[in-house]
């Protein structure tokens, strides 16, 4: 009897391991979208990086619920159920393997497109994925939420290079000289719209006691008078406060530089630089000084409104950006459409494997 229960436990655990090594069968195709073969290793980096984009839209709606209600200390504490969320009226779990699935697709359609216009990623792009990849696989911690989850370096740096086929294309497409190209008088409409240029000065009240905290509103309150007046500049300011030296603010002037080296770009929301102090500084004129008092008493900012026209910088490095804002929305559709075209096969023996609900997080220390 004691035979043939070690038996049991031998076979069984003989089943685990052959279950666990199937679903990481080297080299097998779980998705194909037209020439294009998706590995399942590959698929489930597209699953997690769709679980991802899952949790964070159940969090900004929960967020945006709550907004104005005061928390508990039990509330701050409780673990969100994602699995019970809906997302554009669809369970999480279908919302997630829907979502890695057409992440595929339009992954084809970029490489599709790209080859048949010739279009190929430069060595400096190559070369600064792989720096990329590498700094957020090792540096960042990235290995530890993908390698348990069965997803190689190496799958996740390809999954990295695959995305610049999107960037390729669209500039390809929408850029200077391509077949939908933006007007550059549009471009820059677009970019004044959307972007601003300050000088930005910053103060937090936290951990501060109340005396610090009269201390720093006096010290800001000169600052802006002394900007308001003339006689002292930014740049004074600046090191004052932050207490640096000619020498440690000091770099050479190039060619791709900005003017002002402590201007800062402010961005409207749901753009690249997106600021919480856009608003703030949207209606004030060029030069003009604002002094903002943060809300909860959580510290002071001032601001010094540039004019984001005067520096050719600006509309040089923020052309692709401005190009997205005003074209991504009919790019998304062409290339929908270019994916539909394409056919897509799903290996549901190899898709059906990986389970959202089991996908592995790194554990967190408070």
């Amino acid at each position: 009897m004691k035979i043939i229960k070690k038996l049991s436990a031998v076979m069984m655990s003989l089943a685990i391991l052959l279950s666990f090594a199937g679903c990481h069968k080297q080299g097998e195709i779980a998705v194909t979208v037209g020439d294009w073969e998706f590995t399942s290793a590959y698929y489930m980096c597209a699953l997690m990086n769709a679980d991802g984009e899952a949790r964070t839209k159940v969090d900004e709606a929960l967020a945006e619920e709550s907004d104005g209600e005061e928390e508990t200390e039990s509330e701050d504490e409780e673990e969100t159920d994602y699995y019970s969320e809906k997302i554009d009226d669809k369970n999480f779990v279908d919302w997630v393997k829907d979502t890695a699935i057409e992440n595929l697709e339009k992954i084809a359609a970029y490489k599709t497109l790209c080859e048949e216009n010739e279009l190929e990623i430069s060595e400096e792009d190559l070369s600064q994925v792989e720096s990329y990849a590498d700094y957020y696989w090792n540096s960042y911690g990235y290995s530890t939420f993908y390698e348990p989850n069965g997803v190689g370096y190496e799958t996740y740096k390809q999954y990295m290079t695959d995305s610049y086929y999107s960037g390729l294309y669209f500039e390809h497409l929408y850029g200077e000289g391509g077949e939908k190209e933006i007007a550059a008088e549009t471009v820059k409409e677009k970019m004044v719209e959307n972007f601003i240029t300050a000088n930005v000065l910053e103060a937090s009240f936290t951990d501060l006691e109340e005396a610090d905290i009269t201390t720093t509103k006096e010290t800001f309150n000169g600052y802006v008078e002394a900007l308001k007046n003339g006689t002292r500049t930014f740049e004074e300011i600046y090191k004052e406060h932050n207490g640096t030296t000619d020498e440690e603010t000091t770099s050479e002037d190039t060619e791709d530089a900005p003017k002002d080296k402590y201007a800062s770009v402010l961005g409207a929301d749901d753009t690249t630089y997106e600021s919480d102090y856009f608003d703030d500084a949207k209606d004030m004129a060029v030069g003009e000084v604002k002094l903002v008092e943060l809300d909860d008493e959580a510290g002071l900012v001032i601001i010094v409104k540039q004019d984001i026209t005067a520096d050719e910088y600006y509309l040089k490095n923020l052309d692709l950006s401005v190009r997205h804002l005003i074209a991504d929305d009919e790019y998304d559709e062409l290339i929908k459409k270019e994916a539909e075209k394409l056919g897509t096969e799903i290996n549901k023996y190899a898709v059906n494997q990986f389970k959202v609900k089991k996908i592995e997080y790194p554990e967190t220390t408070a």
